[in-house]
């Protein structure tokens, strides 16, 4: 039988199960394999949602007077505040 997939925790019971069965039919050495690449998995899966809704709430708002703004240091056209040169002793 399929999992449910319109319902989160039978989503995450299934992955529970599996893991178990892993556990069980391929011992506990591919059990620590398996969760080591389900936690990349579930990190890269949560990282690209956390993007995609970044992107739709600039969509939504557009950018912002005290946004921060990142620059590459190689595009930078004024010298830097704290940089003291070659004034030290």
């Amino acid at each position: 039988m399929a999992p449910e997939t319109n319902n989160p925790n039978h989503v995450i019971g299934d992955i529970f199960r599996r893991l178990a069965a892993c556990r069980e039919s391929l011992g506990e050495d591919s059990l620590v394999k398996v969760a080591a690449a389900v936690r990349v998995a579930l990190g890269t899966a949560v990282l690209q949602e956390a993007e995609r809704r970044a992107a739709a709430l600039a969509e939504r708002t557009g950018p912002r007077p005290r946004d921060v703004r990142v620059t590459a240091w190689a595009r930078r056209t004024g010298g830097d505040p704290y940089d003291v040169g070659d004034d030290l002793p």
